[in-house]
């Protein structure tokens, strides 16, 4: 009974460990400084755009930008509409006060 009791306890053991290791990869840090710097550049009540986002985190890349918003949105952070614009549709975010 030992012995599988104690391959259980490995088998968790070791999953453990790799979702540690998960949480320190770069790329994932990257993301979390970029969520916590728009969280706290995005001024509260007003409805911008993701280019305005990008552009008041310094951001290069507008397409990164548009995950972390929707990564925000899905955790309750900010809000999400969809309006047409000019172009087509647009979507707007706005940071929860």
């Amino acid at each position: 009974m030992d012995g599988v009791a104690g391959k259980a306890r490995s088998a968790v053991q070791q999953s453990r460990n790799l979702t540690e290791r998960a949480s320190n990869a770069p790329q994932l840090m990257n993301a979390r400084k970029t969520e916590a710097k728009i969280l706290e550049m995005m001024p509260s009540g007003t409805w911008v755009t993701c280019i305005t986002v990008s552009r008041l985190i310094g951001a290069g890349d507008d397409r990164k930008t548009r995950a972390r918003l929707d990564r925000l949105a899905n955790d309750g952070k900010i809000e999400r509409k969809r309006k047409q614009g000019t172009h087509g549709l647009v979507y707007l975010f706005r940071k929860l006060s």
